[in-house]
């Protein structure tokens, strides 16, 4: 018996205590009950949460629809907190959280949700004041300081209350003076809860400013035309929260004095008229980037989702030529998407995830950002998987009941693309990833759009996207077959004319070639291109002054085109018109500085140019060595127009070393041998003139 005496006398000690506890605490505890862990309180429990990962947005003036800086703010909607963050639905961020960590993460840990689920079920008690940290404040301007370049829109766009999500995008002329990099940018608009995402992409022609003029409202509807792309491989996007940073990759972007920014805003109406208005900050770098970006882009157009079916895989994969550091990726999908997923898979066999996103939401897709780049090595293959629910289960569904979808620019429709950021070491391997991405890309859209041939012959825009990548690809016959066959279907459209004669220029076929220009600029007087291949056309039939005409014309409508101005210089130096080729050369390297091609024209100009003087041979050598120092001395032509300045200026030994350094990027072939006479040829020079002859 006597133990059960120690056990009960032990049972009373711990409810005394118990009820002690309960007395310091201002509670009664129940008869009997053990000891609970005190009680989840928003000061010290809940409020660390929230002021880190909900009040960016949830805050006066941000994109959320309440703040959420206060006891008062927190407790008035404990049970939504629950069930948004229970959900995952907030903070919006969708990847799941793996072992390749994102910068901005704003995913809740599974502890950090289930205390929130406590503190509701507890009773959403405050807590001691005590225990609350500070409340975060936020910048009424800018969070990185005076910016060095603040832009606009042209004008506000006022958006309806009610009606569909809107796309618009908005050209911004940049009016920056020389040339300039940009290490950082940051948006902020008068709308903060309608704006639900941007993009910014650069365009150094006229092509969006022509599509803005075509719209009677400010900005324009539709994608943004192909003109404009991703500032040197740099993808740009905001999402609400989303913190502006600085550039700590080196990946600086350029802008000069011809860039607009092409900003493109989605929208969602709130119930009520919208004025919106957007302002851009720009921030610059001291100094040009130390590497080179680059965006890849994959997807799948083959898409065919049929009504009712879930569980749809969109497959794409690329092996990289070079090593690269990705950087960020961005995917995209419309409704239907569930699921997607990015891995790579090494040469050794080694299987890393970049990216998974196992509940996609188009109305929070994003751009994410690695928080230390991921080193792949060239041979790793990129893929990328994203599965489709196209049942009635699916509570994003459009369509009710579910129909087919196929691939389309409407949301209604469906896509599967992926944009991948990556950082190169140098020129030569940017250039290498370049080529070797371009033709890819062509082969994947002439697959696809053979399939659509084969569909519907009469299918317009496969046949003039398949004669396009037919192009890249240098199958020129089909190439022209194609782009005949757009040219039937659709006789008046002056690109597709254009395109056809280029594809016509490119078999031999110059007097076709010359007839279909003629035809495109019948059509669209001021088609640039079509001024340009015109001009090439004539040149290459002896007609030099025409095409100095068309190549004036194109310099008209394109002045702030560096390639205009060094088509126009090598058809005036082709006509013997060499002051006025050097000036137009001079104009396309200023406009590009960083091309080593205009560099070597106008070096190839003024060494080879009559009566130069020294003046001239000293600064086609200046220039011809900076356009080989541009390329790592791995280009042929560059490296025969500095053997040639180097001759100029009686230097034949250096022009000998020059001639054999392009004779070993092709030591066999009838280019090789014209490469040995001509170092032969040198090296006899030199030893002539040392020998005093």
């Amino acid at each position: 018996m006597r133990p059960r005496l120690v056990v009960a006398a032990a049972w009373i000690a711990l409810a005394l205590a118990a009820r002690v506890a309960g007395a310091m605490r201002g509670q009664e505890p129940t008869a009997g009950a053990p000891d609970r862990d005190p009680p989840t309180t928003f000061s010290r429990d809940i409020a660390p949460i929230l002021f880190r990962s909900c009040a960016p947005c949830h805050r006066p003036g941000g994109a959320g629809p309440f703040p959420l800086l206060s006891y008062a703010d927190a407790r008035g909607r404990a049970r939504q907190i629950r069930e948004v963050t229970g959900r995952r639905f907030m903070p919006p961020w969708l990847p799941d959280r793996g072992a390749v960590p994102f910068r901005g993460d704003r995913r809740l840990s599974a502890d950090e949700i289930e205390r929130i689920r406590r503190w509701v079920t507890d009773g959403s008690v405050e807590g001691d004041p005590a225990d609350l940290p500070a409340v975060p404040t936020f910048p009424a301007g800018w969070t990185l300081g005076t910016p060095d370049r603040i832009v606009d829109l042209p004008a506000p766009y006022e958006l309806a209350a009610e009606g569909l999500d809107v796309y618009r995008n908005f050209v911004v002329p940049l009016r920056v003076s020389g040339e300039r990099w940009v290490e950082a940018i940051e948006l902020t608009t008068t709308a903060p809860r309608v704006l639900h995402h941007a993009r910014a992409f650069v365009d150094r022609t006229p092509g969006a400013r022509i599509a803005d003029a075509q719209d009677p409202e400010p900005g324009f509807g539709g994608m943004v035309p192909a003109s404009a792309e991703s500032p040197d491989g740099i993808l740009l996007g905001w999402t609400p929260g989303k913190v502006a940073a600085r550039d700590t990759e080196g990946l600086a972007w350029r802008v000069d004095e011809r860039t607009d920014l092409v900003v493109q805003l989605h929208m969602v109406p709130s119930g009520r008229p919208e004025r919106v208005q957007v302002s851009l900050g720009l921030y610059f770098a001291a100094a040009p980037p130390q590497r080179r970006s680059f965006t890849l882009l994959l997807g799948n157009r083959d898409i065919d989702l049929a009504p009712g079916v879930a569980g749809i895989a969109v497959r794409d994969r690329y092996t990289l030529p070079v090593d690269v550091d990705v950087v960020g990726l961005y995917p995209h999908a419309h409704y239907l998407a569930r699921e997607m997923t990015v891995a790579a898979e090494r040469p050794e066999g080694t299987r890393t995830v970049l990216l998974h996103i196992p509940e996609w939401d188009f109305t929070w897709q994003d751009e994410y950002r690695f928080a230390t780049p991921v080193g792949l090595s060239a041979g790793t293959v990129v893929s990328m998987e994203y599965v489709y629910d196209n049942s009635a289960e699916n509570p994003r569904n459009p369509h009710v009941p579910p129909r087919a979808v196929a691939y389309g620019g409407r949301t209604t429709d469906e896509m599967a693309e992926l944009a991948i950021q990556v950082a190169l070491p140098d020129r030569a391997a940017a250039e290498i990833l370049e080529a070797h991405h371009a033709r890819w890309s062509a082969e994947q859209a002439v697959a696809y759009r053979k399939k659509r041939i084969a569909h519907d012959p009469d299918d317009f825009e496969s046949h003039a996207a398949a004669g396009s990548g037919c192009l890249v690809l240098g199958r020129v016959d089909e190439a022209v077959d194609h782009l005949r066959a757009a040219a039937r279907l659709h006789p008046a459209d002056a690109e597709v004319r254009n395109n056809l004669g280029f594809a016509l220029l490119a078999a031999g076929r110059v007097e076709d070639a010359i007839a279909q220009f003629e035809e495109a600029l019948a059509l669209s007087p001021d088609l640039a291109q079509a001024h340009r291949n015109l001009a090439q056309a004539l040149t290459l039939a002896g007609r030099f002054d025409e095409a100095v005409a068309h190549h004036e014309r194109e310099v008209a409508l394109q002045p702030d085109s560096a390639e205009a101005h060094a088509a126009f210089g090598r058809a005036l130096h082709a006509a013997r018109r060499n002051a006025e080729a050097i000036a137009q050369l001079e104009d396309a390297a200023r406009l590009a500085p960083e091309e080593p091609a205009y560099l070597r024209d106008l070096a190839w100009v003024l060494a080879t140019g009559p009566g130069g003087g020294d003046m001239a041979t000293t600064r086609a050598v200046a220039l011809a060595e900076r356009a080989v120092a541009a390329t790592g001395r791995r280009e042929i032509a560059t490296l025969r127009v500095l053997a040639v300045a180097y001759a100029r200026a009686g230097r034949f030994g250096d022009a000998a070393t020059a001639t054999r350094d392009a004779l070993l990027l092709t030591p066999d072939g009838p280019e090789a041998d014209a490469l040995r006479r001509e170092a032969e040829r040198y090296e006899a020079e030199r030893a002539r003139h040392e020998s005093g002859e």
